[in-house]
């Protein structure tokens, strides 16, 4: 208990943490400690890093305090092996997996040719793991790193990208006319909408589709998110589908609109929530199935006035 008051210590001096008074080095496993420990988990671990509230030697949090340099700690975008299974569980098309090949031999046995099969497993990196950091990082520089804002990100991919990597939108009767329409082609029925999108000129709906992980559409989102961001999105809209910019696009569009989703997150009115980012429905099945899984991994209850206020109209 000395040495792990000894390491908050230092990450207060540093000026990591919100509290500016040292703990006593002297000491249990009191409220400031908790307290101290907990805005670790928030800076560093999106608010879960000790799984069991016990602090064994083999948690992430604990490894974190006592093993790595302090400049690297806040450099380095953590991500904590709780993190990882609260995304897998909440966006499962994006997990590692193992890849089974069936490998055929042929040997003689008793002077006869046998052909001899063996299984070859191979672990497949999943999406998780490509893109989770990226995510990560671009959330905590918008001060967004707390579980309920992790898990509006993951709920949002799952429901836009449920493979965990930012994707081009599908040709769909919601943006394309049905075949045998004059003048038909991908995306046409995004074209001139100054008013919704900002598209203004044959073309623009295919060059503006929906794009990355939270399917940044029309040419007026794209300029507006490109200035922010500081990036030139008008002029190559497929940059949203790369990494970096895809994961900070994410980020941004739930910071603009923070406020409101954190309102609904606290009533549990996740329709609301979703609107706020989508602009409707869309998705809502899966966005609601990431939140249900999500909040049983990590226990949390939901308060009978939130239950309540869930089933009112958004």
């Amino acid at each position: 208990m000395r040495l792990l008051r000894r390491h908050l210590n230092a990450f207060i001096r540093k000026g990591y943490l919100p509290q500016k008074t040292e703990l006593p080095e002297e000491g249990g496993w009191d409220q400031p400690f908790a307290t101290a420990l907990q805005s670790i988990e928030n800076t560093f671990f999106y608010g879960e890093a000790d799984p069991d509230n016990q602090l064994n030697n083999a948690d992430t949090l604990f490894q974190f305090l006592v093993q790595a340099q302090l400049e690297e700690k806040k450099l380095a975008a953590s991500l904590s092996n709780e993190v990882y299974v609260l995304a897998s569980t909440m966006v499962p098309g994006g997990v590692d997996r193992i890849k089974r090949t069936t490998l055929k031999t042929r040997e003689m046995v008793n002077g006869k040719p046998v052909v001899k099969k063996t299984i070859q497993e191979t672990k497949i990196i999943g999406n998780i793991r490509n893109y989770l950091p990226e995510i990560l990082g671009a959330m905590t520089k918008r001060s967004l790193n707390d579980t309920e804002m992790l898990m509006m990100a993951l709920a949002t991919i799952r429901a836009e990208s449920a493979s965990f990597q930012p994707v081009d939108e599908g040709i769909s009767r919601y943006n394309t006319s049905p075949v045998g329409t004059k003048g038909r082609h991908p995306f046409d029925q995004y074209d001139f909408r100054p008013d919704s999108l900002g598209n203004n000129q044959l073309g623009d709906g295919a060059l503006y589709k929906g794009r990355g992980f939270v399917q940044l559409t029309g040419r007026a989102n794209y300029e507006q998110m490109g200035k922010q961001l500081g990036l030139n999105l008008l002029d190559n809209p497929d940059q949203a589908n790369e990494g970096p910019a895809a994961a900070a696009i994410l980020a941004q569009f739930i910071k603009n609109k923070e406020g409101g989703i954190r309102a609904a997150l606290k009533t549990n009115n996740l329709v609301h929530a979703r609107k706020l980012v989508n602009g409707g429905s869309h998705g809502l099945k899966e966005f609601t199935d990431a939140f249900a899984a999500g909040r049983q991994y990590l226990g949390m209850a939901i308060p009978k006035k939130a239950k309540t206020a869930a089933k009112a109209k958004p």
